[in-house]
């Protein structure tokens, strides 16, 4: 396994020690192993193509890592904290995921070109936004009640974006 999908692989295993340290009280750990799987994102594509190391296989993985290490956060936040933005923005985000995920796949078995299928400068704003907001809420309990609305907004404002980037991409796609 080279770098890059070790990386995306990775971000994927690093969800338990989050979730685990958090639901332990270590929010501030939570946080940093939260940030450094973020940082896988950035790092797996920046490994792979400065070794020229870019595979379809490695591009369908970090996407993969991406959908898994966002949706499994939002269903677990959806479960510890009582608030019916997190869980709206949850199923907005999640469904937008699953339906990406799949448009994606039938792009591919129709036209077997993955560099048509993967996300453009709105996504990763998205992803950005989104990633920014989970850290705040894993950050929340140890900060006021307002850092943990600040993040409600934020992730609610990033299901906005996620659903503006499918309709982009259905129009891009499809049309």
């Amino acid at each position: 396994m080279n770098i890059p999908n070790f990386l995306s692989t990775l971000r994927i295993l690093l969800l338990v020690p989050i979730i685990f340290s958090f639901e332990y009280n270590f929010y501030l750990f939570s946080l940093i192993i939260f940030i450094i799987a973020a940082l896988t994102d950035f790092l797996d594509g920046y490994f792979a193509r400065k070794n020229n190391l870019t595979s379809d296989e490695g591009a369908l993985l970090d996407l993969l890592a991406d959908k898994i290490f966002v949706s499994v956060l939002l269903i677990w936040m959806t479960f510890h904290f009582d608030s019916l933005i997190l869980l709206i923005s949850s199923i907005l985000i999640v469904s937008r995921e699953i339906s990406i995920s799949y448009l994606r796949l039938y792009i591919v078995s129709n036209s077997k070109y993955i560099a048509e299928v993967k996300s453009d400068l709105v996504g990763k704003y998205k992803t950005a936004i989104q990633m920014f907001g989970l850290g705040l809420i894993l950050i929340s309990p140890l900060l006021s009640n307002f850092f943990f609305n600040i993040s409600l907004v934020i992730i609610f404002f990033s299901a906005l974006i996620s659903w503006y980037s499918l309709v982009r991409y259905l129009n891009k796609w499809i049309v």
